[in-house]
């Protein structure tokens, strides 16, 4: 197998893509350093020089994995009415699944306390709060217009995230029947933070 040409001032990116393929075929132990070296074609000291351990080329591949999961929740929101607050919320709440589905193995280890615990990579911390905020901005939409229960908003968004973290575990985990299912059971998850006079009012 013929290796990639290397240039100039692209190292990072270069060792990062070859870290993300990596992730992607096996996981985050099949990645080290030296591999990844020796696969760009460059020396170790070479690529220590851009990422000073392991820890911190992981700590790049789970931002980027923020990043790509962020523009992806801001891609559904601009494809959905932003005024049916009720069906943003479903559809962002779907695209965060589809994420899963799509990057299991970059899911993991954007959310695996393990290997990268909160607090080690502030890069990283705000790299998540982004992807949070896209969440938040919905879910106080959702409140503004009466549809979801006007508890604090810091607390509604986490309980939000919360639900649909642990259907996308659950489905890339192999526990839930699959994707046909996923919008009929999200919708029925999302109910539980609506307001129920609101709803009310919409069926009178």
């Amino acid at each position: 197998m013929s290796r990639p040409a290397y240039h100039h001032g692209d190292l990072p990116q270069q060792a990062l893509q070859q870290a993300l393929d990596t992730l992607r075929a096996e996981s985050d132990t099949a990645i080290s350093l030296r591999a990844i070296a020796k696969h760009i074609g460059v020396s170790a000291p070479a690529l220590y020089r851009h990422f000073a351990d392991r820890e911190s080329l992981l700590a790049e591949l789970a931002i980027t994995g923020f990043m790509l999961l962020r523009d992806r929740l801001r891609d559904r929101l601009r494809q959905v009415d932003q005024a049916d607050s009720r069906h943003a919320l479903l559809h962002i709440g779907l695209a965060y699944i589809s994420f899963a589905e799509d990057e299991p193995n970059l899911y993991r280890l954007m959310f695996g306390g393990r290997i990268l615990p909160k607090g080690a990579h502030p890069r990283l911390d705000e790299a998540g709060l982004e992807a949070f905020r896209v969440l938040e901005d919905t879910v106080a939409r959702g409140q503004s217009v009466g549809y979801l229960k006007p508890l604090p908003l810091p607390l509604m968004t986490a309980t939000a995230w919360s639900m649909v973290h642990g259907l996308s575990e659950l489905t890339i985990d192999g526990h839930l029947p699959g994707a046909d299912i996923e919008p009929t059971l999200a919708e029925s998850v999302l109910t539980l933070l609506l307001d129920g006079s609101r709803n009310e009012q919409q069926n009178q």
